[in-house]
Formats: C-alpha cells, sequence, structure tokens
C-alpha cells in the first residue's frame, strides 16, 4: 500500500478552460505541465496586462493557501506580477507573487501558493466562501523596446490548507513517497516537491496514515511572499521518524502537534525554526535536536534531547538525560515536580532560571546537572530572594508560602534556588530509602501500608502504600541515622518488622509478607 493525499481542491486545470478573458487561447505554445494545456497570453512592451477568470469556488474562511502554476518569460523585464482574488464588484484581495528583485516567477513553471485569509491588500470585504474572479496582472511598462510575443502561461490552480497524507509508507521515505504523489503530471498541487533529495512544502501536512515511516529525509517549510508565517505538522495516524529534520525556513514558524496522533515516536534527526512543539502522552522523543525558540510541551518521554535556544520546555511526563542549552525565556523549563527531571544538564545563558517548580509545597528530589547557573551566594547553595527572581537560579518555586525542601543527591551539582515567598530548605547528600514487597509466590503486593520510623527524631521518615510495582519509596535527607525502624503490613498477611542502619547509602529492602491464616 502506498500513501495518499488529500485536502486540496481544483479551482481549475486550464485545459481548454472557457472562463478566461484578456488572453490569447489555451497552450499557445504547447506548453504545459499539468494536463495537456494551459492557459496563453502576451504582455506586450512597456504595457500592464490583465489575464482574467471567471469562475467560482468556495474558500474556506479560516484557514488555507491558494496554489497557480505560471511561467513567464518577462522575469528580466516585469516590475511585479501581482495576483488578485475577487469575490464581488471591488471586493477583493490582491497579492504580490514576484517583483524586480524576487523574481518568483520565470520560465520554467512554478506554483505559487498565497494565504488568502492572513495576507494579501484587501479592497472592500474579500468573501472567501464566494470567490468568483481570478486576476493576473503582470506589469511590463518598463520592460523597453522588446519583442511582442506570447510570453505568459498559466496552469492548474488548487485552493486547500495543504496534504494530509494517508494510506501506508512503501520504504523509509514518508515525505518523498508524499511529494512524489504531489508532483504526478495529473496532480500538480503545488504544495509538495523534491529538489536534490530535499522535500519542500508550502502547506500544512497532516500525518494521517496507519504506519508512516521516515529514515534520514529533510522536510523544509518554505518561506514565500504572501504564504503561511505559520505551518502546521500534525496528524491523527501513526507516524515514526529516524534521523529526519524538519526546517522552518527563513523567518516563518511551523506548529509540531502530535497530541492527536495514535502513536509517534522520533529518534535522533532536528527540529529547527520558531514554533510550538507539542508531544503526546504515550509518545517519545529520543535524540532529537531542537534549535532556535521551539516552545515545547513533553506530555511523555524525551530522552537524550537537545534544546538550543529554544523557548520554556513544559514537563508533564519525563525528561531524561537531555541538554537545555541557553534557553532564551526567563524559564526553561517549567514542571510540578522534580520528579520528571532526570540526569539533565542546564547551560545558562546568563539570565532566568533552569526550572520553575510549580508544585505543592512538600519534598523534592534535585538529580540534575546544572552548568553555569548561579550556585547561590551563601555557600550552601540555597538563595532564598523572598519573592523575586534575582538573576541567574536553577530553581525558582512559584508558590508564596509552605516550606520546600529539595534533596540534592551526591551526584548531582547543587542548586541555587529562589521563591516567590515561600521557605526553601536544599539537603545535600540525600539518600533514596526503598522498600520492595512480594509475597511467598513472589507476586507483588499492592496496597501495602508502609511505615519507616526515624527513632522518633522526626515523626515519621516514610507513611504510604505500595504502588502496583509492589514498590514504596523516598528520598531521605539525614543520611546519619544509626538505625530506623521499617515496617510492613496488609491484612491477610504476618507484619514485618525490620531495623535497618541509614549511613548515606541509597538501600532498597525486598520484604517478603507471610501469610497469616489467623486474619483470613
Amino acid at each position: 500500500m502506498a500513501v495518499s493525499l488529500s485536502g486540496m481542491s481544483l479551482h481549475t486545470d486550464n485545459d481548454n478552460e472557457g472562463g478566461w478573458g484578456g488572453t490569447d487561447d489555451p497552450d499557445d505554445y504547447n506548453n504545459a505541465i499539468q494536463g495537456t494545456n494551459s492557459e496563453s497570453w502576451q504582455v506586450s512592451k512597456n504595457s500592464t496586462e490583465t489575464a482574467t477568470l471567471t469562475s467560482s469556488s468556495a474558500l474556506s474562511t479560516t484557514r488555507g493557501i491558494f496554489t497557480f502554476w505560471m511561467s513567464s518569460n518577462l522575469a528580466p523585464y516585469y516590475t511585479d506580477v501581482n495576483l488578485e482574488l475577487q469575490s464581488s464588484t471591488n471586493n477583493y484581495k490582491t497579492f504580490e507573487v514576484a517583483n524586480s528583485t524576487n523574481k518568483a516567477i520565470g520560465g520554467d513553471f512554478v506554483a505559487t501558493a498565497v494565504d488568502f485569509v492572513n495576507k494579501g491588500t484587501e479592497t472592500g470585504t474579500f468573501a472567501e466562501a464566494s470567490f468568483s474572479v481570478l486576476r493576473i496582472i503582470v506589469d511590463n511598462s518598463t520592460s523597453g523596446n522588446i519583442r511582442s510575443v506570447i510570453n505568459n502561461w498559466i496552469d492548474a490552480m488548487y485552493y486547500g490548507v495543504g496534504h494530509t497524507i494517508s494510506g501506508t509508507t512503501t520504504g523509509d521515505a514518508l515525505f518523498d513517497e508524499a511529494s512524489a504523489v504531489d508532483e504526478l503530471t495529473a496532480n500538480k498541487y503545488g504544495v509538495m516537491w523534491n529538489y536534490n533529495g530535499v522535500i519542500y512544502s508550502q502547506g500544512d501536512i497532516s500525518l494521517n496514515g496507519t504506519a508512516l515511516t521516515s529514515s534520514g529525509e529533510t522536510l523544509v517549510f518554505v518561506d514565500t511572499l504572501n504564504g503561511y508565517d505559520t505551518y502546521n505538522l500534525d496528524g491523527t495516524g501513526t507516524a515514526t521518524l529516524k534521523n529526519t529534520s524538519i526546517i522552518a525556513a527563513g523567518t516563518i514558524a511551523v506548529d509540531f502537534d502530535t497530541t492527536s496522533m495514535t502513536s509517534f515516536s522520533m529518534t535522533g534527526g532536528a527540529v529547527s525554526g520558531d514554533g510550538i512543539t507539542d508531544i503526546g502522552s504515550g509518545q517519545t522523543l529520543s535524540g532529537v535536536v531542537f534549535t532556535d525558540r521551539s516552545i515545547t510541551t513533553i506530555a511523555n518521554t524525551a530522552e537524550g534531547c537537545t534544546w538550543n535556544t529554544s523557548d520554556t520546555i513544559t514537563v508533564t511526563g519525563t525528561l531524561d538525560d537531555c541538554i537545555i542549552n541557553e534557553n532564551f525565556s526567563t524559564i526553561a523549563t517549567s514542571v510540578a515536580t522534580l520528579a520528571k527531571l532526570t540526569n539533565n544538564a542546564f547551560i545558562s545563558d546568563g539570565a532566568g532560571h533552569a526550572v520553575e517548580l510549580t508544585g505543592a509545597a512538600g519534598s523534592y528530589d534535585w538529580t540534575c546537572i546544572s552548568t553555569g547557573y548561579d550556585a547561590g551566594t551563601s555557600g550552601d547553595g540555597v538563595e532564598v530572594t523572598g519573592g523575586s527572581i534575582t538573576g541567574d537560579e536553577t530553581i525558582h518555586i512559584t508558590a508564596t508560602t509552605g516550606t520546600f525542601i529539595i534533596n540534592v543527591g551526591a551526584t548531582a551539582t547543587l542548586p541555587s534556588v529562589s521563591s516567590a515567598g515561600a521557605v526553601v530548605n536544599v539537603v545535600s547528600g540525600a539518600v533514596t530509602l526503598k522498600i520492595v514487597v512480594k509475597d511467598q509466590s513472589n507476586a507483588v503486593v499492592v496496597g501495602a501500608y508502609t511505615y519507616i520510623d526515624d527513632n522518633n527524631i522526626i515523626p515519621f521518615i516514610l507513611n504510604t502504600t505500595t504502588d502496583a510495582l509492589g514498590e514504596a519509596s523516598i528520598s531521605h535527607s539525614d543520611g546519619a541515622v544509626a538505625g530506623s525502624t521499617w515496617r510492613v503490613r496488609k491484612y491477610g498477611y504476618k507484619q514485618f518488622v525490620q531495623t535497618v542502619d541509614i549511613g548515606g547509602l541509597d538501600i532498597t529492602l525486598p520484604v517478603t509478607l507471610i501469610t497469616d491464616p489467623q486474619q483470613t
């Protein structure tokens, strides 16, 4: 099964189109790129000529591009080429699609795309849904003395938001296979094309296929005179990207949103350009490099990725073994709990902070490496500013009240911390205390009550129940306790009690609960 495309509708293929006025005739020199014919006309020397097509289509009122194929031998001479879309008398939009410094239309057929909702100069109120007249105006008024012959050709025209890619890739070249369908002579949508192995797009792309794979490809969203300022790359299907690069050229942006996709993963490769990246729950990023102001939301797992000069990364999943390099915002990452950040390196740009901690007061574990962020001025790594961010802190706590304990393991860099008013205590040398509970048959025991008493120095170290893995754990900041009492109990089993020394090392205690016949 191959990929298929939808999303673009034909306005006219210009094969003997009868609605033209102000032109010569169809296909005067057998010159066409789609189908068998095109519309041709002569623009005289030192003059401006208008080709007018009366033909109706209901364009979207919210989003879309209009594409048309055109060839002009006047590129060395014309001042500009304008497209006009009219919905009623004197209600139209004008788009400059080529000019004397940007010869976007030349002797070979090229597809021009205009954003008919957000771009163009409006006269009256252009109503997209009742589009009925098209004009192409070539200003050749300063050409000088040139030969007057047929010199312009116009071919197929389409409208829509871009491409929805369905089906299944036959190989690992998703975007190449899609561009090949676009470029078929019978289609020529003018949205995607392959140039020297690089795939270009001037429309949105929605990945709706059942098994779409891209390996080692480069997809570039182009910056055109009147095209989209922000593209959409999203979908509802299943896609796997391996070492593929997605690039927003020039000053445009790409919003990369996979939250509605059935399945998505991206391994290696890169995403560059100003835009929003939103990765959904159950989806993974591994080894991807993000560059240039990407605003990112991670709902599942990002591992081994790098963000260079990007915007805030909102982490509702996990960020592991990643590099956040010179984030240009005042917030590099935003999380509700520090457990979502493990073994990451933060490289400061000299302002702002590495982590915006939005959770409630309590105890948090810090396991990241912070490179270049202020290690504090008081000698103990603690910097409490009483409500304002003073500069380059590692962690800023948004809470205005309560007490926060930041437990720092032996291998993590001591962070500097500020808050919006909450009390902060950074504790170095924290150890992890963990209980793994199983029964006599080696099956995990869920919901067993676990309690660790720190010889009454504090009321308790741990007081919770085991999770779906039969585990319960805590990061404990006082590793010098000589002994503590560990208790595990659940109805139907005999209680487990053991004294354990906490000597500054992580401890995992396996517990076996024995059935108690008197409780069954």
